[in-house]
């Protein structure tokens, strides 16, 4: 092919056809006129090495090529994403099932501390009490609720460790 003019004419003759072609293919209009588009950039790079009267079955052979090639990429990307979910939801259910045993063995663990102890580490971790707060609720000194946490934190770890937690 040798000029621009002949190059307009295919574009403005065959365009809506070969959109309607690749239709066929993939019932997405805009990835259609994608292809087509790219089709004819190509058929415009090659403009030189193309003749005239194979130009429209060239055209044909890449724009099916092109929709082949977005199918399998499209499937191939809907696998990874049915993967990825499936693979999340399995995380999710580790976690949610070693979350739960963990909260499990910190009760028990919990069993272990003195009811005064096991209060102000209530007041203090679950209600996010000031060790102020609790020190004047219970009468006692500041010191006296830090050496209690102290204290309850020690036997936690400890049977926290034990028990591989």
């Amino acid at each position: 092919m040798d000029n621009k003019a002949s190059f307009d004419r295919m574009f403005n003759e065959w365009y809506a056809q070969m959109v309607y072609f690749a239709y066929y293919f993939i019932n997405d209009g805009e990835v259609c006129k994608d292809i087509v588009s790219d089709a004819f950039e190509y058929l415009w790079r090659n403009f030189d090495k193309i003749e005239e009267n194979t130009a429209k079955t060239y055209l044909y052979t890449i724009i099916r090529t092109r929709c082949i090639d977005f199918l399998r990429k499209q499937q191939i990307h809907e696998k990874y994403v049915e993967f990825a979910s499936q693979l999340a939801g399995k995380i999710i259910e580790a976690d949610r099932h070693k979350s739960d045993e963990r909260i499990k063995s910190l009760r028990k663990a919990m069993e272990k501390l003195t009811p005064y102890n096991c209060h102000i580490l209530e007041e203090c971790y679950i209600h996010n009490k000031k060790y102020k707060e609790v020190a004047e609720s219970l009468n006692v000194s500041v010191a006296a609720i830090h050496k209690n946490i102290v204290k309850a934190l020690r036997i936690l770890r400890k049977e926290l460790n034990e028990k591989g937690n």
